[in-house]
């Protein structure tokens, strides 16, 4: 898999990232990770854990890998890692390796596989993770409030209710037991760059879901 360090790309084998996981007490991934700013504050709060990152745009992670080579008393965090990957086509590498997985704040496929949703993502999503492990999503509902966003977008309709229905059966089939499904006003203390500017003095609501790998 392609892995970001500052303005540099390289590849990880399998087996040097299944070296580097043996050293943490737990692997998290955040999907649609965008500035990796989440990802690399978590890697300085939690040094026990690897922090990875994956986002389609390498230039946007450029900057927080670029930080967190620095060195630990510069802010610097060797815990984090941002992977260059599309989370319809996920690395092998990642396969059953995860404790957890995040998707805070998606926005276009991503966001549309998460919410119609898309049965080959949700799998996909599902392989990555360890049996047990926690998946956590952050979404957004503004777009599926507003007619015209949400037929831009080609979203389907998402709320709460809807979430129960629709998302509830097709995630179990993907092997992600949802548990929780509630709505958030306003700003959440687990979030992005993107997504604290979505909700910061907006009001607006926030899907959460929390699901479990059977």
């Amino acid at each position: 898999m392609r892995i970001v360090e500052g303005k540099k790309q390289r590849e990880m084998a399998s087996e040097a990232l299944a070296a580097l996981a043996e050293g943490y007490a737990q692997v998290t991934l955040d999907l649609g990770t965008g500035d990796g700013g989440f990802v690399l504050r978590r890697a300085r709060a939690e040094p026990r854990t690897l922090c990875i990152g994956l986002d389609a745009v390498a230039e946007a992670m450029a900057e927080s890998a670029r930080r967190a080579r620095a060195k630990p008393a510069k802010g610097g965090a060797a815990n984090a890692l941002f992977v260059v990957a599309r989370a319809e086509a996920l690395p092998p590498e990642l396969l059953g390796r995860c404790d957890e997985i995040t998707v805070n704040y998606p926005w276009g496929s991503l966001l549309k596989a998460v919410s119609a949703p898309i049965p080959a993502v949700l799998s996909g999503i599902a392989a990555c993770a360890k049996p047990g492990a926690r998946v956590a999503l952050l979404i957004n509902l503004a777009p599926f409030e507003d007619h015209e966003q949400r037929e831009r977008l080609e979203l389907a309709p998402l709320d709460a209710d809807l979430a129960e229905t629709r998302l509830r059966p097709a995630y179990r089939a993907a092997g992600l037991e949802i548990g929780e499904i509630r709505t958030v006003l306003g700003a959440l203390p687990e979030r992005t760059t993107w997504g604290g500017k979505l909700v910061k003095g907006s009001g607006r609501s926030t899907l959460s879901i929390e699901a479990i790998k059977s």
